[in-house]
């Protein structure tokens, strides 16, 4: 019995072996369908925008009522005044995934009426306290 322990001990070595280096091999196979949802969920984050744009180096486009910037896939990127009063940034392409982040000052794009109204709710805590 002495001698039969040794070799099953070998075996049982051997099968881990095996094991551990086939998990290797699976696993970059396992991680890639991971690494692509990561990329969707990713989708609004500024490291995956196309570029970085002034809204000055944007062109406002009449028909779209959009500040449009020409994308590599020969249509457009697009924003409206609306998206970036609200504090969007970024101007997607119609066409294709690619997008761009659009640098702009929203104080530019709201209106008159609006800062109006802004200002005096800003003083009065101040004048409170």
């Amino acid at each position: 019995s002495s001698n039969s322990s040794p070799t099953s001990l070998h075996g049982h070595r051997h099968r881990a072996r095996i094991y551990s280096s086939f998990i290797r091999e699976q696993n970059p196979n396992r991680k890639n369908p991971l690494k692509k949802q990561n990329k969707k969920l990713k989708k609004k984050k500024k490291a995956m925008s196309y570029d970085d744009v002034e809204i000055e180096d944007m062109e406002w486009n009449e028909e779209l009522q959009a500040y449009t910037y020409p994308c590599p896939c020969g249509d457009l990127f697009q924003i409206t005044k609306d998206e970036l009063r609200i504090g969007e940034e970024i101007a997607r392409c119609p066409s294709c995934s690619l997008y761009i982040t659009v640098i702009y000052n929203i104080e530019d794009f709201l209106d008159n009426k609006s800062k109006e109204k802004l200002e005096p709710s800003k003083q009065q805590p101040v004048a409170v306290a």
